[in-house]
Parts: C-alpha cells; structure tokens; sequence
C-alpha cells in the first residue's frame, strides 16, 4: 500500500511539473499554436524570450502630438483598440519593423499606439 501512495504521488509530481513547464502567457495565443509554441521553446529559446518579451514591451501609448500630425500624418495611421489598459500586441496583427517605429492613432481617443522597431526591443532585451 505504501508503494501504491509513494507511485501516485510521484505520477502527480510528474504530470505537475510537465504542466508548469509548458505553461505560456495565453496572450500569445492571439498568434501562435500550442505546437508552435512549445516548438520555439524547445528549438529557439531566445526567439521564445523576445515574443514573451513583446507582449508588453513592443509598444507604448503617448499623447498625439499635434506637429506630428501636421507635418507628418501619413506616418500615422488608424487603428481601433477597445480597451488602452488592456492591450495584447499580438491580438493587435501588427508585423514588427526591423529599425522603423510605427505609429497609430487609436480611434476615439486622443492616443497614439507607437510599436517600437524589432532592433530597438532587441537592444532593450540584451539589456
């Protein structure tokens, strides 16, 4: 009987353990697989470690500033977010820039959504 207990116990640690391993911020999901996931944190670790890391670091949201608007509006573009505090860079559809920002008007609002080039998030990771 004690052996029975002492299995079960080290079964429930096992599948515990493999649980917590392959857990991933959900948000992520707004773009890649289950599979796909896990495939890029087994074969590609740091490529893993910069999509965990853009989820909350490939943008930020200032003011609109109005002599860019002016001088440059073709630059801006439009995009509609429902809610500013609760924002998943990956539910947005947004393909990142090698070294170029980008930046959106957030309709209904006064914001600009800027999502900062892939170089500058690589530069701010290797940190």
């Amino acid at each position: 009987m004690k052996n029975f207990f002492m299995a079960i116990i080290v079964v429930f640690t096992s599948f515990s353990a493999f649980a917590q391993t392959n857990k991933v911020d959900e948000r992520l999901l707004a773009k890649y697989s289950i599979e796909e996931l896990n495939t890029l944190k087994a074969e590609n670790p740091d490529e893993f470690k910069f999509i965990n890391y853009c989820i909350d670091n490939a943008f930020y949201i200032q003011d609109i500033p109005q002599e860019k608007l002016k001088t440059n509006p073709e630059r801006i573009g439009k995009i509609k977010i429902a809610d500013i505090n609760n924002i998943n860079f990956y539910a947005l559809n947004i393909d990142l820039i090698e070294n170029d920002y980008q930046f959106f008007a957030i309709e209904g609002t006064d914001k600009l959504l800027v999502i900062k080039s892939k170089y500058h998030i690589l530069k701010e990771l290797n940190k």
